[in-house]
């Protein structure tokens, strides 16, 4: 029986990479064709959610529909950023509660060769006890009963020297220069269940 994380890494692995070009343009049209709804930080209505996948379907090709369902919920990226393949997190708190997560890096001014080579790398690499790790070895936070926070705290350092190691060129956030940039990390969460 395939569960929700099951389905996901079905899908990212299904996901065939596009051109730079085909994508910054995907995206160029899902902005300019965004109702302003949207626009504005509000959840779409339901009328939408139906012509949205249709179009993107279309348009941007299934590849693109799958990636984008595997990423943050609701949450949008600047025009001509992209986000990688999902990294898996996974981890158990001491009272026993397993959260299983994937990661992401949103890169701006990307080219097809920068971000295949942070997708191949995380491709390649073992990610068995990456969540645990942090987990175990992140500072406390309060008030987070699923260690969400607590693992999220640690992850932003560990995706910025990952990323810097996979492209040595890369800056971080607003920090100098015209070159492949990131813009954000994150990661979306759900309990596992059996």
């Amino acid at each position: 029986m395939m569960n929700d994380t099951g389905l996901d890494e079905l899908f990212s692995a299904s996901i065939a990479p596009l051109p730079a070009s085909v994508t910054r343009e995907a995206i160029s049209l899902a902005v300019e064709t965004k109702p302003s709804r949207l626009r504005r930080g509000r959840m779409p209505r339901r009328r939408w959610m139906i012509p949205v996948i249709v179009v993107g379907s279309l348009t941007a090709g299934i590849s693109l529909s799958t990636y984008q369902l595997s990423v943050w919920p609701w949450v949008t990226m600047p025009e001509g950023n992209t986000r990688t393949i999902p990294i898996p997190v996974d981890f158990t708190t001491e009272s026993g509660h397993f959260e299983s997560c994937r990661a992401y890096v949103e890169l701006r001014n990307w080219s097809d060769s920068n971000l295949a080579a942070l997708n191949d790398a995380i491709r390649t690499t073992d990610w068995t006890g990456f969540g645990q790790q942090l987990y175990d070895e992140g500072a406390t936070v309060d008030d987070d009963p699923d260690g969400e926070g607590r693992v999220g705290e640690a992850l932003t350092p560990a995706l910025f020297e990952f990323t810097k190691a996979a492209i040595p060129s890369v800056v971080v956030f607003n920090e100098a220069g015209e070159g492949v940039g990131i813009d954000a990390v994150g990661m979306s969460c759900r309990p596992d269940n059996p």
